[in-house]
């Protein structure tokens, strides 16, 4: 495959050319899905390529004509449009009408959805109360610790607002969560995540990670509350008079001149537009079910991972051919993890046992976070390796803590933790992670080491070595190799022998629009494109080489719900 190394608006415009398909005016195609949503995957895998200037030209690249007036049965007025009725969106759309705008929300499914929990933020009302106020001091140093981890090729500017405003959101969340019964809802429980600590302040996560619980989808850590909190946030946008179009499918933008105006929807078998007197909102989603996109973007991921993904990037392809440039790195963030881990520690946490790669042989310190994790695999041989660990390891605290702060234990005794991996030795060897394709997770479980090595299907006498010599660094508290600490060095003695296969999943993608930090979409010389705006996994330019997990929920807390209200806000003149 060919693959051009960026693309930006030029390189729209030549593609658009070798067709004769340059845009107009209403020219940016595609469907409107649900901003920080789940399902259902999509189908837009464009295959058709060409030839441009040598480079590699994708059929989702080339504008589509313009749906003509005459096929347009209705017309609708609204101060704000918005696309796609995922949380960001449901935040914008709240904040906005709360505010005194008219708001339309098109979504194309016939209910809005939500996935995940996690939505981290800073000094909100739950934070102080447990004890965690951020000091600007403290946010300073968390604020370089991303630009570090991001080598600054992010936007700050974008930081700090999530940074100094999530407590401003997170607080105004909570008091419609925790009363989603007066709306006709259900009345949720904010809780706070616990968080994995690193006493050497590199790998570990930040405190801040809200949840929502006690709805019908959030009794606990392998459920989706986010579902529950989108459902109250849709009855709360009703309550306000947003104008909710379910099965209403955005296909393209209107614009007069070189601004964006509205939006051309497909409902039933006609169209409706959509005009948005201040402004149009993409909140639509990630591009990650779209290969076409994923090998034009970010093919190195692509080519390297397990392949999920969930939604196909129309609301993408609707800003580019609007004159939307992409992110400054010219390659939008992936989320890839590990979920591997996951089915040892039933928490999206560090494993700090013993990795060997396909040859037997450690590749590295153990003590990574799900997300460093998943990349170190990508330079291992076969893009794999292997978790190796023993019976004691279930002995470790940090395996029977809290999931939530103040909350009961995930595991309260060495033994549930044994029980739960036997669960997953006996399991079906796979699991589905939020509706992003069955993951492979095959827990092995050996009387022996020999026996152990020999299932994993690992070299034996590389492996035998490897572990000898682990063992003999635990024994003498010294890592030799990659100096990880003595309190995490844990012999591989004492049977039975567990072990499983580790695979960097691509979860989903993150980024991919250009815009400043109003969420102002902006063209390849970073103008702003008049009246249109973007949220939520849209947003470029908030993440370089990977999603981190310092900030576990930092997507849902920033890009969609701290994002999401300021933009409502602004858009209705309320700032």
């Amino acid at each position: 495959m060919k693959n051009s190394p960026s693309m930006n608006r030029r390189s729209f415009l030549k593609g658009a050319l070798a067709t004769g398909a340059v845009a107009t005016a209403a020219v940016t195609g595609a469907g409107a899905l649900a901003g920080c949503a789940a399902q259902p995957k999509g189908s837009a895998d464009s295959t058709s390529k060409g030839q441009a200037d040598g480079a590699t030209v994708y059929e989702f690249e080339i504008a589509p004509d313009p749906i003509p007036d005459s096929d347009i049965a209705e017309t609708v007025d609204a101060d704000v449009v918005v696309i796609g009725a995922g949380f960001s969106g449901l935040c914008c759309a709240l904040s906005a009408a709360e505010n005194g705008a008219s708001v339309a929300l098109l979504e194309r499914m016939d209910h809005v959805s939500g996935r995940g929990g996690s939505i981290y933020a800073m000094n909100s009302k739950l934070t102080k109360e447990k004890g965690y106020e951020c000091s600007i001091e403290e946010i300073a140093r968390r604020y370089k610790r991303m630009m570090g981890y991001h080598s600054y090729r992010v936007d700050g500017r974008k930081w700090m607002l999530h940074f100094n405003r999530s407590g401003e959101a997170m607080d105004w969340l909570i008091d419609r969560m925790t009363v989603g019964s007066s709306v006709g809802g259900y009345d949720l429980t904010p809780v706070m995540e616990h968080w994995y600590e690193d006493p050497e302040n590199i790998n570990g996560e930040f405190p801040g990670t809200h949840e929502f619980l006690d709805g019908p989808n959030g009794k606990g850590p392998d459920d989706n509350p986010q579902q529950d909190v989108c459902d109250n946030m849709a009855l709360y946008c009703e309550k306000e008079g947003v104008d909710i179009r379910y099965e209403t499918e955005a296909k393209q933008l209107a614009k007069d001149g070189d601004k964006v105006v509205g939006v051309v929807a497909k409902s039933g078998d006609g169209y409706v537009r959509f005009n948005g007197k201040k402004g149009v909102v993409i909140a639509t989603g990630d591009f990650g079910q779209n290969k076409e996109m994923l090998e034009k973007l970010i093919p190195w991921a692509a080519h390297q991972t397990e392949f999920g993904g969930i939604w196909n990037g129309t609301g993408h392809q609707m800003a580019y051919w609007a004159g939307a440039a992409i992110d400054r790195s010219e390659t939008p963030a992936p989320m890839i993890f590990c979920f591997q881990w996951r089915s040892i520690t039933r928490q999206v946490r560090a494993f700090q046992g013993l990795m060997v790669n396909t040859d037997g042989r450690r590749y590295g310190n153990e003590d990574n976070v799900i997300s460093h994790g998943g990349l170190a695999l990508m330079h291992e041989k076969g893009h794999c390796a292997y978790a190796i660990w023993d019976n004691d390891y279930a002995n470790e605290p940090q395996w029977q803590n809290h999931r939530y702060v103040d909350g009961p234990k995930v595991f309260e005794t060495p033994d549930d933790v044994r029980a739960y991996w036997q669960t997953v030795v006996d399991g079906p060897g796979t699991i589905n992670m939020n509706g992003s394709g069955d993951i492979e997770v095959k827990m092995i479980k050996a009387d022996t080491v020999e026996e152990l090595v020999e299932k994993l299907g690992l070299p034996r006498d590389e492996t035998l070595k490897t572990i000898e010599a682990y063992n003999g660094y635990c024994e003498t508290g010294v890592d030799e190799e990659f100096g990880k600490r003595a309190d995490l060095l844990l012999p591989v003695k004492n049977g039975p022998f567990y072990g499983i296969k580790c695979t960097p999943w691509f979860l989903t993608t993150t980024g991919g629009i250009r815009c400043n930090e109003k969420l102002q979409v902006m063209n390849e010389d970073d103008e702003v494109i008049e009246g249109l705006y973007c949220l939520g996994s849209t947003v470029g330019d908030m993440y370089c080489n990977c999603y981190p997990t310092n900030f576990p929920g930092h997507n849902l807390g920033g890009t969609c719900l701290t994002f999401g209200y300021v933009t409502g806000r602004h858009l209705a003149g309320a700032e």
